[in-house]
């Protein structure tokens, strides 16, 4: 079975080559593996956040799909409150001969669940997956990040194959409960440019796959019988 699905994606890939398109779809499976991160990067007594559950196909930029800074990229909003994206979790996959060690870019965004992503809070660079199998196989890969947050955020990746084929792909989610999936849209490709749910060109999805590893910031207390201040009572001290 995982052979037939593996020879279906390939035909897929070379299909969509054909057509010169900029975006790629590995199809539908409920034949998928994740092979699992081990030894972690982040301390996981926090966890892991993510919105799917399970994945069933992968998507992808290629070609004229991915130009810098980061057309090309995939995110998923949260909203988790204040705190610290201690780490970036990711799942890919691949097929035969296109993944070498083509680097990643890991970024957090501003927004992501009531409007699209928007100021970049945090970027890690030159990030080399060690787990990219083979479709339909999906590796999972953190990325540790420390970037804090206040309120919604995206957590996302950028592949640095700009021009030029593709290394990996994000595994995406088709039909569980539901998320807040990004993809950002290069210009002059044929469709709106920016961020944009990725089903405007594959379809309906659900989520994609890019979790955290998240730290809340810890409430602040304040002694019996008194009240936490607020910003104008902070004000008032400088007043004249």
């Amino acid at each position: 079975m995982m052979k037939s699905v593996t020879l279906l994606a390939i035909l897929t890939l070379l299909a969509v080559a054909a057509s010169a398109s900029n975006f790629v779809s590995l199809g539908y499976s409920d034949q998928t593996v994740i092979l699992d991160s081990n030894p972690y990067v982040c301390d996981h007594i926090y966890g892991v956040t993510h919105n799917h559950d399970g994945f069933e196909s992968c998507y992808g930029w290629w070609y004229g799909g991915v130009v810098p800074p980061y057309y090309g990229a995939w995110g998923e909003g949260y909203d988790l409150g204040a705190g610290t994206v201690l780490c970036g979790v990711f799942w890919v996959s691949t097929l035969p001969g296109m993944y070498y060690g083509q680097s990643t870019d890991c970024y957090v965004w501003e927004g992501g669940v009531h409007g699209p992503p928007d100021a970049v809070l945090g970027v890690v660079t030159g990030i080399v997956f060690d787990h990219v199998p083979l479709w339909p196989t999906i590796g999972l890969n953190e990325v540790e990040m420390n970037v804090g947050v206040g309120h919604e955020f995206t957590v996302g990746l950028w592949g640095n194959w700009p021009n030029a084929r593709y290394g990996y792909l994000i595994a995406v989610d088709l039909n569980g409960p539901g998320g807040y999936p990004w993809t950002c849209v290069a210009p002059g490709i044929g469709y709106p440019t920016g961020w944009n749910d990725p089903s405007i060109l594959w379809g309906p999805t659900q989520s994609t796959g890019c979790g955290v590893v998240f730290r809340p910031t810890p409430p602040q207390t304040v002694p019996d019988g008194d009240t936490a201040p607020t910003w104008g009572s902070i004000k008032t001290l400088f007043k004249e």
